[in-house]
């Protein structure tokens, strides 16, 4: 459903192979932050036995370089802390980004890409299926 949503941008779009092997799929979508246009990182999967290899560092280093190219001002994601913080994200609410994963405390996360990010209430696209 996301592939057919106006959310999905073809170009933040990546996979890992390793040993010719598809190992991993990552993606950034469009979505609100305050009204603004922002990107959430999500989906990010690595299959289990792939892990630990780095694999899905390099598939969210190179989304965020794609998205730094591609002139967006911020990313939202929930995950790890101890994970994300490595690519340069904080804490959302810290960056004035809320939304519906401030129960999430630090696992609700964002990077800013330019000074001129927004702030606000973050807004997924429809086939998260997330109340807005």
């Amino acid at each position: 459903m996301l592939r057919h949503d106006p959310a999905w941008i073809p170009d933040l779009s990546v996979v890992a192979v390793l040993g010719g092997d598809l190992v991993g799929h990552a993606a950034m979508t469009r979505m609100a932050v305050g009204g603004s246009p922002a990107l959430a990182l999500a989906p990010v999967s690595v299959s289990p036995a792939a892990q630990g290899h780095g694999a899905g560092r390099a598939m969210v280093d190179e989304l965020i370089s794609r998205a730094e190219e591609h002139g967006e001002a911020l990313v939202v994601v929930l995950g790890d802390p101890a994970y994300y913080d490595r690519f340069g994200f904080r804490p959302a609410l810290a960056l004035g980004v809320t939304g519906p994963f401030e129960d999430a405390g630090d696992a609700f996360q964002a990077l800013r890409l330019t000074d001129r990010a927004p702030e606000g209430y973050a807004t997924y696209a429809a086939p998260f299926g997330i109340p807005g």
